[in-house]
């Protein structure tokens, strides 16, 4: 847990210099950067050796919603569920995780500038949400990251390949515990970055 809050304290320190060094960003260029995606994967309990077992995969939507602050970092909240399958049991452990999460497009931060190759972005987003576990009747605040890799298929449209987890205490077994998840999506955005 340690490293996590150190991993977020880290990103907000890097998005908050990447914002105060944005003030000089022709705002014509931003007028339109609101997104939206939807992902449909699978999703299981835990990352040791015996955990990969098909028993314990799962499906996994996601509901996305969110908007480019500049070429850099955008905010997005949303919504994952239904639920996952754990390895102690055969039951289904029903829950919904309202996150929000701040996204930086590596791709922009580290390239030149000069190039704008907008086929491919690849995405890092880290944040926290609330995780309603139905299985257990408790809640508790969790966090969640992953990277993501879109790739347009129109001026608004973009393929996305997301890999993230949900990390956290007692989430299935009474420690440390994490949801790794892998989805495919549809970005759909109201304009050009």
């Amino acid at each position: 847990m340690k490293k996590l809050k150190f991993f977020i304290l880290f990103f907000v320190v890097v998005s908050y210099s990447q914002l105060s060094s944005s003030q000089n960003i022709d705002s014509v260029s931003f007028n339109k950067k609101w997104f939206a995606s939807i992902d449909y994967g699978i999703q299981m309990s835990g990352i040791k050796s015996e955990d990969f077992i098909s028993s314990n995969y799962s499906h996994l939507i996601r509901i996305i919603v969110g908007k480019w602050l500049n070429k850099n970092i955008a905010i997005q909240g949303g919504y994952q569920g239904r639920y996952f399958n754990a390895i102690a049991d055969n039951d289904k452990h029903f829950y919904d995780f309202y996150f929000a999460e701040v996204v930086f497009n590596a791709k922009n931060i580290l390239l030149s500038k000069k190039e704008d190759n907008r086929f491919y972005d690849l995405l890092f987003h880290v944040g926290f949400g609330y995780f309603q576990n139905h299985y257990y009747g408790n809640s508790a605040i969790h966090g969640i990251i992953g990277t993501s890799n879109h790739f347009s298929i129109s001026d608004r449209i973009k393929i996305k390949f997301d890999i993230g987890a949900i990390v956290g205490w007692d989430i299935y077994q009474g420690n440390d515990d994490i949801l790794p998840s892998l989805s495919l999506g549809l970005v759909y955005s109201m304009g050009k970055i």
